[in-house]
């Protein structure tokens, strides 16, 4: 199991921010692109990835919304962490190519945050 305290999230969703500030800590970005490259970036710097940054039927330019949690690790290699992070921003990057993510209304845009916490709802029972 891993401890909630020693989680980190990234996350440019202001609801899963909220909700998950004062369990762990939050690293609010603008961005679905940001989330991916900062993310990234904490898996060089030695973190795992407890949550795939692909979750979801959702491709990338469909939502503006994603929240990856990372949790510190040992010493052991991360390199599946590092291909899979990579492969996320590689994949975001093709979508971003053949559309851009559009630009909601309120409304919608609450329905793709609802989306984006619910995945971290569910993943949270399996962190103490």
């Amino acid at each position: 199991m891993f401890e909630k305290e020693k989680c980190t999230i990234v996350t440019n969703n202001d609801r899963v921010a909220d909700k998950y500030k004062d369990m762990m800590k939050v690293e609010m970005v603008d961005s679905y692109e940001e989330v991916l490259i900062k993310a990234r970036d904490m898996v060089y710097d030695r973190h795992r990835l407890l949550t795939h940054p692909q979750a979801g039927s959702l491709k990338p330019n469909q939502t503006p919304y994603r929240s990856i949690i990372v949790y510190p690790s040992d010493n052991s290699s991360n390199m599946d962490d590092v291909m899979m992070i990579e492969k996320a921003i590689e994949t975001f990057n093709k979508f971003r190519e053949i559309k851009e993510t559009p630009k909601y209304e309120e409304k919608i845009a609450n329905d793709y945050k609802t989306i984006d916490l619910s995945m971290i709802d569910n993943v949270m029972p399996r962190i103490q």
